[in-house]
């Protein structure tokens, strides 16, 4: 038996039962099925387009009674080729993925499904199977024509709601996944627009139906920021609240600000719910217009990118639990000084073995910043605790994020000390001051027409550590983040659909270029913009690095491109205009004796293609060696270039002395003297040159079949 069918029989026994999986197989339990009784079956899957298919196949057996039963099942790679082995029998076939089911060839039901029998070892192609299964396709943009990408896109049975697909838009904006053959209602979502269905309808009910199709029903969406509901809270007395929750039966919300006010950005069209409700629990919940949860609401109707203002809310305060006494309390502030209101306040046990820790009680700061725990004496076993404060929510939309910390100012519970609870008599102040973050805006643009998906970045400008930024960014792709900790940061600018170049803050390809950025608390530099072109350039030319000579390899030097990580370069040496050589490294000929070589790198990153080319190198020639003797202020040369005859031996020697290294090892000179080779000697006066130590370097020219070098000295000199 094959190792395919053992496999395959393997799972059916592991459904059907040993005994049914080795009948329906057409074997018994005490018959030897006979050597080598497969075949090779192979069919191949495309869509109404022609394109490859992707899905599972369902093979059916017939059995002695005639009726057909499972028999296995094979995944379709994205190929859309399906090989397998099957023992002798006749079979049927179904094809499904996800909400679609069809049989071979074009059925609709296992009775119509056309057969096939396999006979022994010969092969059995069944050629190619149109699946007719329905799709959906399309394009999503905004209002100015920019294509979306990754828009989630989801289709639901227009009757009973049910999923019946989902697929994303790619960076072009397009789209297609197969989804059911019933008429379908298609929702598009995606963060800073409306969630919308397809045709511009703002909810379920009112969305248009429509039908995939086997050759993909267009449905073409321009999205829009939606509409907005703003309003103010206050309390029953008209005092303001603030980190009241306000949110939308369409599923937007936001929190209110110091001044109680707030608003639902992205708000879809139709009427809509709305909801007060405080997380701190001071006030009781309502619906608008001031009514209980328990009542019907007045719904808020919203049209096309209307923005519906002064739905507002005043609060009943709820009344006070007497059973509640404070057993641990504190206040909690950020590092400019100010309360902080809805902060999370949470206790934890202090097991003897520290990962069994657990939190046993969370609670809210107040509108004055203040917490308080009231449970922490029901805790069995444990009257010392941790806790941690942080304020992952908060009220103002352009509040700097806080950083949560332990009481004693760390990071973590290990280096947090305990707090012992005694009952009876409350503990405090266990206080809090949580760190308050910069923030950065700017811009990331790139090339008109081609796909955009920027993204910024901040690094360490010591340790190069990646630091988060959690910028935002809006349509005319501008960004800002209030989420950044104060320091000093590099910038770097990327676009995640690879049609960019990155670059680092500003106009740099590399980060020790970059321009130092300084965060500040509670403030937010500006104007970091970037314009990422679509070529890799070279930032430093390549290089031909020593000199060429005949039979020694020289090895190419790409240079730096404005994106190094991933960059694969190609390599083409040349004569001119003509290539005599690829690769990474070169060996000159003897033909090539006075030639200069040029050296030209290709860098590819993804769909980002530059070229450079380097500078023409010194001519090709044998390879010089030069001796050098300094003595009396007088510095002498032997000059040998084999096979070159040593009294054919010319050239030229420039003296030049080590002034300066930078710190990025260019290296400045200073021209000391100059003197000519003949018949392989010469001599040169070094009468110039101070007294004391001096780096000098012998650059050598050859002359005719010669080639050039350079020999680096120190020297002395005694006056």
């Amino acid at each position: 038996m094959s190792n395919a069918i053992s496999r395959r029989l393997a799972r059916r026994m592991t459904a059907m039962g040993a005994g049914a999986a080795l009948v329906a197989a057409g074997l018994s339990l005490g018959v030897m099925a006979p050597a080598n009784a497969a075949a090779t079956v192979n069919l191949g899957l495309i869509d109404g387009q022609g394109n490859p298919v992707s899905g599972n196949v369902t093979i059916y057996q017939q059995g002695s009674g005639g009726t057909f039963s499972y028999w296995g099942n094979d995944f379709v790679e994205a190929s859309g080729y399906l090989e397998t082995q099957l023992p002798d029998g006749v079979y049927k076939l179904s094809y499904s993925s996800g909400t679609y089911i069809e049989y071979y060839k074009d059925k609709a039901d296992q009775a119509t499904a056309d057969t096939f029998t396999v006979s022994g070892t010969t092969a059995v192609s069944l050629g190619q199977w149109t699946i007719d299964q329905p799709y959906l396709t399309g394009t999503v943009t905004n209002a100015a024509g920019k294509p979306l990408a990754g828009v989630e896109v989801n289709a639901l049975d227009a009757v009973e709601g049910d999923y019946a697909g989902t697929g994303y838009t790619n960076v072009n904006g397009v789209y297609k996944f197969p989804s059911q053959a019933a008429p379908v209602k298609v929702a598009y979502s995606a963060n800073g627009y409306a969630t919308e269905y397809y045709n511009d309808k703002g909810n379920f009910a009112e969305a248009e139906p429509v039908a995939a199709t086997a050759a993909g029903a267009v449905l073409n969406v321009v999205l829009t920021a939606g509409g907005s509901i703003s309003g103010q809270v206050t309390s029953d007395a008209g005092a303001p609240l603030e980190f009241i929750r306000v949110s939308s039966s369409s599923g937007g919300s936001d929190y209110t600000d110091k001044n109680g006010i707030y608003t639902i950005k992205n708000a879809s069209v139709g009427g809509q719910t709305i909801q007060f409700s405080d997380p701190i629990g001071e006030y009781a919940s309502e619906l608008f217009n001031n009514i209980t949860t328990t009542g019907d609401p007045t719904p808020v109707v919203v049209g096309p990118d209307q923005a519906v203002g002064n739905i507002n809310a005043n609060m009943t305060p709820k009344p006070a639990d007497p059973s509640k006494t404070v057993e641990l309390t504190g206040s909690v502030k950020d590092s400019l000084g100010a309360p902080i209101v809805g902060a999370v306040v949470s206790a934890h046990t202090t097991p003897g073995i520290p990962t069994d820790q657990r939190s046993v009680e969370t609670v809210y700061s107040n509108r004055q910043g203040v917490y308080s725990f009231t449970e922490l004496e029901k805790v069995q076993g444990e009257n010392q605790f941790k806790v941690q404060a942080g304020a992952d929510e908060q009220g103002d939309d352009d509040a700097f994020e806080l950083f949560s910390t332990w009481f004693g100012g760390g990071q973590n519970y290990d280096g947090s000390p305990a707090v012992t609870v005694t009952p009876g008599t409350p503990v405090g102040a266990v206080d809090f001051v949580l760190d308050r973050a910069g923030g950065i805006a700017g811009s990331v643009t790139g090339i008109a027409g081609a796909p955009l998906s920027p993204s910024v970045s901040a690094f360490g400008p010591v340790d190069g550590q990646f630091a988060s930024v959690g910028a935002v960014f809006e349509a005319d792709s501008t960004f800002e983040s209030r989420s950044i900790r104060p320091g000093t940061y590099k910038i770097r600018f990327d676009d995640n659909t690879g049609y960019h170049a990155g670059e680092w803050w500003k106009d740099k390809s590399a980060i020790d270029d970059a321009v130092l950025v300084t965060v500040k608390a509670g403030q937010v530099t500006s104007g970091l913009n970037a314009v990422l072109g679509n070529k890799l350039a070279a930032t430093e030319r390549p290089e031909i690095p020593g000199y060429p000579w005949v039979g020694k390899p020289v090895t190419a030097d790409p240079g730096a491109w404005n994106l190094q990580t991933d960059t694969a370069f190609k390599y083409q040496w040349l004569v001119g205009t003509t290539v005599v050589g690829q690769g990474d490294t070169f060996t000159p000929t003897s033909a090539q004796i006075g030639d200069r070589l040029t050296l030209r790198v290709t860098a590819e990153n993804g769909r980002l293609v530059g070229t450079a080319t380097s500078a023409p190198s010194a001519k090709i020639g044998y390879q010089p060696k030069v001796k050098v003797k300094v003595k009396g202020g007088q510095a002498s040369f032997k000059v040998k270039a084999s096979p070159v005859k040593a009294k054919k031996v010319k050239g030229s020697i420039v003296v030049k002395e080590i002034v300066k290294v930078t710190d990025n090892g260019t290296v400045k000179y200073k021209k000391v003297a100059k003197a000519k080779i003949k018949k392989g000697k010469g001599a040169v006066s070094l009468g110039k040159l101070k007294k004391g130590k001096h780096k000098l370097v012998f650059f050598f020219t050859g002359k005719g079949s010669v080639g050039s070098t350079e020999v680096a000295k120190k020297v002395k000199v005694k006056r």
